[in-house]
């Protein structure tokens, strides 16, 4: 099935593998962090328009800031806590907070016979989708 989201066949099936590779072989788990923010945001029915912004802010953060997801868990400890924070990220209703449905690169790019080219190909998705990402506005 093509998503209507993002433009990819059967993207949630790719994104659940990744997720088991990631959790099970720590080469692949290093960029944990660029995958489910950009799988994110490229699937914002996920999302609330709070929660969209605040993964492409994420993103940001890790790529244009160079921050590691350690530090900016820390940075954003009190932001991200469900007692203390002031908006929500998971959507209740299912609708997509933006209309972008065509992506020059989706979760198909990724290769993932080994975890080199895996974190390569998944740091080149998480790029683009940033950089197109920041030019929607919501």
């Amino acid at each position: 099935m093509i998503c209507p989201e993002c433009g990819a066949m059967d993207c949630q099936t790719r994104f659940d593998e990744f997720l088991v590779l990631e959790f099970t072989d720590a080469g692949y788990g290093t960029v944990h962090h660029l995958t489910v923010a950009t799988y994110m945001i490229q699937h914002s029915s996920k999302l609330t328009r709070e929660g969209w912004l605040y993964e492409r802010e994420l993103l940001k953060e890790f790529l244009v800031n160079n921050k590691s997801p350690k530090f900016v868990h820390k940075q954003n400890r009190d932001l991200v806590d469900g007692s203390k924070r002031k908006f929500k990220i998971a959507s209740r209703d299912g609708v997509p907070v933006i209309n972008k449905t065509a992506w020059s690169k989706t979760i198909r790019d990724v290769r993932a016979e080994n975890a080199d080219a895996y974190c390569e190909d998944v740091s080149a998705w998480a790029k683009v989708v940033l950089d197109e990402a920041e030019t929607i506005l919501i």
